[in-house]
């Protein structure tokens, strides 16, 4: 299996996705702004759609997979099919109860989670309706997730990446035909939303079906490996999860603030969210496998280099993010969504929570490594009380941070979470999972952090000469943008070369 390829594979469908969702993102900002509709349907769609993350990108796979993978592998592909069967039984009638139960309860459930707005308001109640509406689209993110992890045992990559780029396809149609129907396009947003999680899950079952897994319902006596599934399900929704579960307690906090502030997190959080996404989601799918082979082989050696390797990979793109981020967080804030309903006003508060996020970065892609050897040592323990830590911490923070910096300092309490959670991680590996960071790694990552402030030195200097052209906005804005950034890059990459931080890659060929 090569490592790069499925990274990129992944990876590339994945940035489809994000290009994607920045279409989308400006659109909704043009139409909504930053208003009432705007803050509802981001507290919405953020509570369906961080569940789905927690679940479709981290919990699921790092739970379903090692089983499936190894039943697959020990057992057969009839045993494997049963195993999976039964995942899918019993996971329909859960998720069917849950959906239920959270449509009878939907009220009781925003009292809590968007405490901050008055239950008798209006804006109260385009929550519930806007929310009925999205919150089924988790359910559909439960059945997506376990087909999607059939194909990527299967080393079937690229489906159940690209499956995701419906859901920003359907969202953007809505955005244009939502006034025709419905008292604001915020409705509409949501239809889509629910009906392109149907939509996913039918496609995956599919090709499941089409490369020989069809699942059927199966009520027999229950294996122990779906048993061990949904014992270790529930702890690593918190162990993978941390990133959304931190932003769900963000955005519960955020309704306590004056509207706009709802939007401003959620526009600034999407940004934050391209590299994440990207190589997120390219980690979580393609690096667990090879991982849990070394791993169930006995060989360590094997697994700590897919480790490490994977650490420099994931550094090399985020570093360079980061500065960028955060460098020219007011300018890209005013590319993306500066015009419509966004006003430069809108701009200008949005943008210092973007740099908050960004330094964040390398940091969760780190973290990202590192439970993903922990999972696949089956050991879900540890990320769970890593996240457990990183919650508290970002609680702390936002309680020091927030009266004074409002909804950026809620961006910087998520930051230091992140960074805590890493650091906990870091301190287990070796004890939990006899694999740790080598010194020619340590080297490495220092190498990269220095090219990354050479980089961050060259942008500051050009930033003195670009502000005129950042405040004047329209096409100069954007063309000196792209230009500094490019420049920064081109640095990045010169000064890279020259120090040899990407001649790791061609190590990771040899090894697979």
């Amino acid at each position: 299996m090569n490592l790069i390829n499925n990274i990129l594979t992944v990876g590339g469908w994945t940035l489809a996705y994000r290009v994607s969702s920045f279409i989308r993102d400006v659109a909704q900002s043009y139409i909504l702004g930053a208003g009432l509709f705007a803050d509802v349907f981001s507290l919405a769609f953020k509570f369906a759609n961080s569940l789905r993350k927690m679940f479709a990108e981290g919990a699921f796979n790092a739970s379903f997979l090692p089983i499936f993978s190894n039943a697959l592998r020990d057992k057969g592909h009839d045993e494997a099919k049963k195993i999976a069967s039964q995942i899918f039984t019993w996971l329909s009638l859960m998720v069917s109860f849950l959906s239920i139960v959270c449509l009878i309860f939907f009220r009781k459930i925003m009292c809590g989670f968007a405490a901050g707005i008055d239950p008798s308001s209006e804006k109260f109640e385009h929550l519930i309706h806007i929310g009925r509406i999205c919150s089924p689209y988790v359910a559909a993110s439960f059945l997506a997730a376990m087909f999607g992890g059939i194909l990527n045992t299967l080393n079937r990559f690229a489906m159940p990446a690209a499956v995701q780029l419906i859901l920003n396809i359907s969202v953007i149609a809505a955005l244009f035909i939502g006034p025709l129907f419905f008292p604001s396009t915020a409705y509409t947003m949501a239809l889509a939303t629910l009906l392109s999680g149907i939509a996913q899950v039918i496609i995956l079952w599919g090709n499941v079906k089409r490369y020989g897994f069809g699942v059927d319902f199966d009520f027999s006596s229950r294996r122990k490996e779906v048993k061990v599934f949904f014992k270790k399900l529930l702890s690593g929704v918190i162990g993978s999860g941390v990133l959304q579960l931190n932003i769900l307690v963000d955005f519960a906090i955020l309704s306590f603030l004056p509207t706009g502030a709802v939007s401003y997190f959620y526009y600034v959080d999407h940004v934050n969210q391209f590299p994440i996404g990207i190589l997120g989601i390219a980690f979580s799918t393609a690096l667990l496998p090879p991982i849990t082979k070394a791993i169930n082989a006995k060989n360590n050696e094997v697994a700590q280099k897919q480790m490490n390797f994977g650490l420099l990979f994931a550094f090399i793109f985020t570093l360079p993010a980061a500065v960028i981020l955060t460098t020219l967080c007011e300018p890209i804030v005013g590319a993306i969504y500066g015009r419509g309903n966004f006003t430069p006003e809108h701009v200008a508060a949005a943008a210092p929570a973007l740099t908050a996020f960004a330094v964040g970065l390398p940091a969760y892609m780190a973290a990202k490594v590192f439970s993903t050897v922990f999972f696949a040592n089956r050991d879900t323990a540890v990320p769970f009380r890593g996240g457990i830590i990183s919650i508290v911490v970002n609680l702390l923070f936002i309680g020091l941070l927030m009266p004074c910096m409002k909804h950026t300092g809620i961006a910087w309490a998520t930051t230091f979470a992140t960074w805590s959670n890493w650091i906990y991680l870091l301190l287990k590996l070796k004890k939990r999972c006899k694999i740790c960071m080598d010194y020619h790694t340590l080297q490495e990552c220092a190498k990269q952090a220095l090219v990354s402030a050479i980089m961050l030195g060259v942008i500051l200097i050009l930033n003195d000469s670009a502000a005129l052209y950042y405040m004047a906005g329209g096409a100069e804005r954007n063309i000196v943008l792209l230009s500094v950034s490019g420049i920064g890059v081109l640095a990045f990459w010169i000064v890279g070369k020259s120090m040899k931080i990407f001649s790791f890659m061609r190590e990771i060929k040899a090894l697979n």
